[in-house]
């Protein structure tokens, strides 16, 4: 790593490396099982004729430079840039080497403990304002490319023939299934933020602070779907639009809170690809929270809180708008509590 500053600039220079080793080992069941007489007159070595152990492993290494570079333009306005890269590693549930068959739908499916990480490469790029006394403006664009992204019950060949195929020559024609690395996705928006402490306003309102963000991100990739390509509110997980308000009053031991959520309108599953039609679908939701706290002392606080306050609704539907599937109303929740801090 290395790090300098040259009059109004500066840069941050870094290389990590690192290397990850994984071992799998599990017993699974054979496709014939001792019968009931023997399991009774031979309990112990039934079990170990039940089961066959198996071992799988895998090895990777990934270097990982950066590099951030930043500018004071005035005493107040500083910029930002950065390229760096990184990676997910998988979870523990795609790595478990624990191994399942049908035999009515003729697969084999299995962890993979040899699956590499999710690799990210970004690019960005910010503005950052200092207001007086105590506030921040900030915006930023950034690009991120995701490649090795992790994919379940994939499709990653057929068993052989023969007692070598692997499987101690069972499931020979069978379709393999398990996690593998194999999407591509895109990411890339903006992100504005606003911090303000109002101490600029007379009397009472001195105690006023907003605070407020807001994010449009796009998203685009076939995300390891064999003949897709979904972008935006149809990728799983993904919320193209989301904002936050909130404006909080203090004086003395009295505290107020209102805030303002939006979240856009997402998919809830997977993006189904050979019947688009059954896609579910949660429409754009707002919600304003409200709360308000007095401090009886330092270490004990009385908290009233409304959730919900409007009783926004959760809209499901499948597809198109129209086709309307769920209208859960959840209500409007009212929290009362004490706080205390030992």
């Amino acid at each position: 790593m290395s790090q300098g500053r040259f009059g109004p600039n500066g840069f941050l220079f870094g290389l990590r490396r690192e290397v990850t080793d994984t071992t799998g080992e599990a017993r699974r069941r054979t496709r014939v099982l001792s019968n009931a007489a023997q399991q009774l007159a031979d309990p112990v070595g039934s079990a170990e004729r039940d089961s066959v152990a198996y071992k799988n492993e895998g090895s990777y290494g990934q270097n990982f430079p950066s590099v951030h570079l930043w500018r004071d333009l005035t005493p107040n306005l500083k910029a930002r840039a950065a390229w760096t890269t990184g990676f997910g590693r998988p979870t523990k549930a795609n790595n478990v080497a624990a191994l399942t068959f049908s035999d009515p739908n003729q697969t084999v499916t299995f962890g993979n403990p040899d699956l590499k990480p999710t690799k990210a490469k970004n690019w960005d790029f910010s503005l950052e304002y200092y207001f007086n006394p105590s506030g921040t403006f900030s915006i930023g664009w950034f690009h991120k490319k995701l490649d090795d992204l992790i994919v379940t019950n994939f499709n990653v060949g057929t068993v052989g023939s023969g007692a070598d195929n692997g499987y101690d020559g069972e499931f020979a024609g069978y379709t393999v299934l398990s996690s593998a690395n194999a999407g591509t996705a895109f990411t890339q928006g903006w992100e504005i933020s606003y911090i303000q402490q109002l101490r600029f306003l007379p009397g009472l309102l001195k105690g006023l602070t907003f605070n407020a963000n807001l994010s449009q991100i796009t998203a685009h990739g076939d995300y390891g779907i064999v003949g897709a390509y979904i972008k935006d509110k149809d990728v799983n997980g993904f919320i193209p639009r989301t904002m936050n308000a909130s404006l909080s009053w203090n004086y003395r031991k009295f505290g107020a809170t209102v805030t303002y959520n939006y979240t856009g309108e997402n998919i809830r599953n997977a993006y189904n690809l050979a019947n688009p039609s059954r896609n579910q679908y949660l429409q754009a939701r707002e919600l304003i929270n409200a709360n308000i706290r007095y401090s009886l002392r330092p270490s004990l606080t009385l908290n009233f809180g409304v959730q919900n306050l409007f009783n926004e609704p959760q809209i499901y539907y499948r597809s198109v708008r129209d086709q309307l599937e769920t209208f859960l109303v959840n209500g409007t929740t009212i929290t009362a509590g004490i706080e205390g801090r030992f």
